[in-house]
């Protein structure tokens, strides 16, 4: 199957690598064709980059994901003009002994199926919208024990046939899994199937049943595929890999309808072999990187010109020389005593060497002199005198769009006199251009602060606040650290303890979200954290956690994405099984059967990745950034409506020609404390938060970081956001927190 790569550790794997299997899974979608020849490519070059990468298996994995995402974007970059993009949703899989470690990058899902779980994994929030699209890739980490004649099943799309499937834990042989998922449903798929056995940790890549009688896996003519000794070690794990559609070796793959392709070969953007990729030649139990051998390529005209005026300008320099040399020879013996002796001068070689030395690094001194007060000086004056007429023609602009622009050319052309002097001119010069071009956009800013001297080592997908502490989800762990607020600032509680563990007769899995509880409940508790089962976790400072798992639905659990709380009353969310049930609170507990919130209409929820509730209206998030709006009734003939999607309004004319929306990487959503309350979304890609105006979802305005020195954030993709009751507002950006106050 195109982009399925399996790979055992080369012989000179970097220090870390030497017992990692890796198996890489790529889906492109968009509008590009890509060849089984450049998915491979694209796969290799993933596998290249984990191999050569030292030191940590997530930091491995970054690197690989970097690498496919770099190629995307610079191709995509090519064929903006043409209309054509594309975009990929990449699944790496690690195996060292029995421990898996899986990353995802885009909308994928990834399934654990064994006789005592069906654990699903899908956090389109965490692993964004897929490579190609920023400079930053986004990615989700989780890992896994895996044991013998475990399945594992990773795909970009699971038809909604397979849920019965897939949510029952039972045991099953790799092809009577794959026979079921196969007579379930009609729907062109693009899966990749796994099962772990006892071996020798070989990697074997297996055609269908029906296959089977024709080639055997050894003649596959796949790349990737492995033999290696049968000889039994238990200790190791042996997945095996299967795929529904035939590989083809020589053509492009036929993809399913909800992958858009381009329609001919000739309209699609230049090919993956301007770049050329290392790709690993697997044999046995080593991958080997042949060389890439080019042709010479002939130098453009552009490139010959420079060269000959750097031959002309090395030979003027060299006859400068002699001709300083010899002047210097007939001038020195006069300034020498006894130079009337009529004795001849003559320079020791040494000394000519000297001179030839120091004389032009003179020469050289005097012309940087030259160029930095006058060269540059013109550079600059040129800059500000451009950057002056902009503001000129921004200030009579009437149009709000031109407007924005011209606002736009100012600070790009005080940034390009800022590279050679920043003078309180260029500085008054941005402040008024960007207050200016943020009140057409309706951006307020604010001045953050590292809550952390340091990064904290985890991956933050959740954070809850209340007036004295942070609690913060590492999605790796599926743990929860706590800072608490003193004089010193923000401090990590390290005796705080709030994790998946057996609490009595409950098992707690990794929590999959959180939320701060009222000071007055009947557990003690300042924390509430939940589980995918239903397994609620109440944590406190100085306590033991105390497990209650939730009280089943009728149609029980299929897997726990988010909650919130509203009134007392617990929401959850269940979106594999498209439920949505509110548990009536007493003091912090929930004990009584929940109760379902949708009447006659029930939105698609499969794709529902948080949740946010006011009274009787409920805000639902997916995963492509739009929002679903329904409103509960309470009276019986009138059943609770459901408005999706609802229109999210840009009341900003400046945006005429922007959806901003359309645009931004919406990943999660909250209320704003009272008195006031904005419902907030989290644009993880531009770090930036929305508020909306609840009921009318009209853009209020856009809540970024000061620009500058004084910005303190980083780069990077924005994994989390909360709002605490003391409205600060907190954004975690990689292992790092930063908070805001004094919001406008």
């Amino acid at each position: 199957m195109p982009g399925l790569l399996a790979v055992l550790p080369p012989r000179k794997a970097a220090r870390g690598r030497e017992q990692d299997r890796l198996i890489v899974y790529l889906a492109l979608t968009g509008t590009a064709v890509f060849s089984t020849t450049e998915y491979f490519e694209l796969a290799s070059t993933a596998a290249t980059g984990f191999y050569q990468t030292q030191g940590a298996i997530t930091a491995a994995l970054r690197s690989a994901t970097e690498s496919i995402n770099q190629v995307l974007l610079q191709r995509n970059m090519k064929s903006s003009g043409l209309g054509q993009y594309a975009l990929g949703w990449l699944s790496m899989l690690v195996l060292r002994d029995t421990n898996l470690t899986l990353l995802l990058t885009g909308p994928m899902h990834a399934y654990i199926l064994n006789s005592n779980e069906a654990r699903h994994i899908y956090e389109p929030a965490l692993s964004g919208k897929g490579l190609g699209l920023s400079q930053n890739a986004t990615h989700y980490f989780t890992q896994a024990q895996l044991q013998p004649h475990d399945r594992l099943l990773i795909s970009g799309r699971i038809p909604s046939s397979w849920a019965s499937t897939l949510s029952t834990p039972e045991q099953s042989t790799l092809e009577g899994t794959r026979r079921k998922l196969t007579v379930e449903t009609q729907e062109d798929l693009h899966a990749l199937l796994m099962q772990t056995t006892t071996g020798n940790g070989a990697l074997n890549i297996l055609k269908s049943s029906a296959e089977i009688s024709a080639a055997s896996p050894a003649s596959l003519n796949l790349p990737q595929t492995i033999e290696t000794e049968s000889t039994p070690q238990p200790a190791l794990a042996e997945p095996v890999f299967e795929s529904s559609v035939a590989p083809s070796p020589t053509t492009p793959r036929e993809f399913p309808s909800s992958i858009p392709r381009a329609k001919t070969r000739e309209e699609s953007i230049p090919q993956l072999q301007d770049e050329p990729v290392s790709k690993p030649k697997i044999e046995q139990s080593k991958m080997v990187v042949p060389p890439e051998i080019q042709k010479p390529v002939e130098p453009s005209e552009s490139t010959k010109k420079a060269a000959q005026v750097m031959v002309r300008s090395i030979r003027a320099s060299r006859r400068a020389n002699e001709s300083i040399g010899q002047g210097l020879q007939k001038f020195l013996p006069r300034l020498l005593p006894d130079s009337g002796t009529g004795e001849s001068f003559i320079m020791s070689p040494a000394y000519m060497f000297v001179i030839s030395v120091i004389v032009p690094l003179i020469i050289v001194t005097m012309a940087s002199v030259v160029y930095f007060r006058f060269g540059r000086s013109a550079q600059f004056e040129e800059s500000i005198i451009k950057a002056r007429a902009a503001r000129e023609q921004a200030n009579i602009i009437t149009d709000p769009t031109s407007q924005r622009d011209a606002w736009e050319s100012v600070l790009i052309y005080i940034e390009s006199a800022e590279e050679y002097r920043v003078t309180d001119e260029t500085t008054a010069l941005r402040v008024d251009a960007e207050q200016k071009r943020d009140q057409l956009l309706g951006i307020s800013r604010l001045q953050f602060t590292p809550a952390f001297s340091n990064g904290l080592g985890i991956q933050i997908s959740r954070m809850a606040a209340s007036e004295t502490d942070l609690f913060m989800l590492d999605a790796l762990s599926g743990s929860v650290m706590r800072a608490t607020l003193t004089s010193r600032g923000l401090q990590i509680d390290a005796a705080f303890n709030c994790k998946p563990d057996a609490y009595g007769s409950y098992q707690v899995g990794a929590m999959v979200d959180i939320l701060t509880l009222p000071l007055s409940n009947s557990i003690n508790a300042t924390l509430l954290g939940v589980d995918a089962a239903g397994n609620l976790l109440y944590c406190a400072p100085g306590q033991v956690a105390q497990a209650i798992p939730l009280p089943l639905p009728i149609t029980n659990w299929g897997r726990v994405t988010a909650m919130t709380l509203d009134a007392g009353n617990l929401y959850v969310l269940d979106s594999q099984s498209s439920a949505l049930w509110v548990y009536v609170g007493l003091g912090g507990a929930f004990v009584d059967s929940p109760y379902f919130f949708f009447g006659g209409q029930i939105p698609a929820l499969q794709d529902a990745i948080d949740i946010a509730v006011s009274g009787d209206d409920l805000y639902i998030l997916h995963a492509d950034g739009h929002i679903s709006l329904c409103s509960y009734s309470r009276i019986q003939s009138v059943p609770t409506r459901c408005q999706d999607p609802a229109p999210l309004i840009n009341p900003f004319p400046a945006y005429q020609d922007t959806d901003l929306f359309g645009t931004a990487h919406i990943t999660q959503m909250m209320f704003s404390a009272p008195p006031d309350p904005s419902i907030l979304l989290l644009d993880a890609d531009s770090r930036s938060v929305f508020r909306i105006a609840p009921r009318t979802m009209e853009l209020q305005n856009q809540l970024k970081s000061v620009t500058g020195a004084s910005n303190p954030i980083s780069s990077g993709v924005a994994g989390s956001m909360t709002y605490g009751p003391n409205h600060v507002l907190y954004i975690a950006i990689d292992d790092n927190v930063y908070f805001g106050q004094n919001e406008p």
